[in-house]
C-alpha cells in the first residue's frame, strides 16, 4: 500500500483529487492539504503536489508527482510531471512509479530531453515488414540474447542469426541492436 500525501494550490482542489484517487486500493490517503509551508508527513511514500508551480521538494527524499501546466524540469525527488488534465490512471501509474523508484516521462518531455533522437521517433517512414523469423530474433535481440544463444534458442546456425541481425538493422534503419530493439518496442514490434 502506497502511503500518499496531495498537497494542491487549493484545499477543494486536494479534496477533489484525494476523491478522485480513494477508489484505488493500491493507495493509502494519509493527508490532503492546501499548501501552507509544512513540512510533508514523514510517514508518505509519494507526495502528490496539484497545480503549484514551486512547491519546494529538496526539503524532503519523498518522491514528488507534479501536476500543473508548469515547465519545472523533473529531477531530485521529482518523478513527474502531469499535465492538470492528467487523468486519474495516469496519475495513479506516475505515483505507483514514484513509489517504485521510477521516473515519469510524457511523450512530449521525452522528446525535450532526447533532441538528438526527436527526428528519428517522429520518423512516420513506413518501415519494411520483418519477417516472423525476423521478428524472433528481435525479440530474442530484445531479451539480450547473443547470437550463439539467439541460434540455440531458434535452432538455427549463428551464421543465419547473423544474416537476421544484419537484415533486422536494415529495414528498421538502426545502426545497433540496442537501436534496433527501442525502434522494435516503440513500433510494437516486441512482445512485452
Amino acid at each position: 500500500m502506497i502511503r500518499l500525501v496531495i498537497v494542491a494550490d487549493s484545499l477543494s482542489r486536494a479534496r477533489e483529487l484525494a476523491t478522485l484517487l480513494a477508489e484505488d486500493d493500491r493507495m493509502d490517503i494519509i493527508e490532503a492539504r492546501a499548501a501552507n509551508g509544512r513540512m510533508v508527513d514523514a510517514r508518505a511514500d509519494v507526495v502528490l503536489c496539484v497545480g503549484l508551480s514551486h512547491f519546494q521538494t529538496a526539503s524532503s527524499r519523498v518522491p514528488v508527482v507534479l501536476i500543473g501546466d508548469s515547465r519545472a524540469d523533473i529531477g531530485g525527488n521529482v518523478r513527474a510531471l502531469l499535465p492538470l488534465s492528467a487523468s486519474a490512471a495516469e496519475i495513479s501509474a506516475a505515483v505507483q512509479a514514484a513509489a517504485n523508484d521510477l521516473t515519469v516521462l510524457t511523450h512530449e518531455q521525452l522528446l525535450l530531453w532526447m533532441p538528438a533522437q526527436k527526428s528519428h521517433m517522429q520518423d512516420d517512414t513506413p518501415v519494411e515488414e520483418l519477417t516472423p523469423r525476423e521478428l524472433q530474433v528481435l525479440n530474442e535481440m530484445a531479451a539480450g540474447n547473443g547470437n550463439k544463444d539467439i541460434a540455440l534458442a531458434l535452432g538455427i546456425s549463428g551464421h543465419t542469426v547473423k544474416f537476421h541481425v544484419a537484415q533486422i538493422l536494415a529495414k528498421l534503419n538502426a545502426a545497433t541492436r540496442t537501436e534496433a530493439v527501442a525502434i522494435g518496442l516503440r513500433r510494437g514490434l516486441i512482445a512485452i
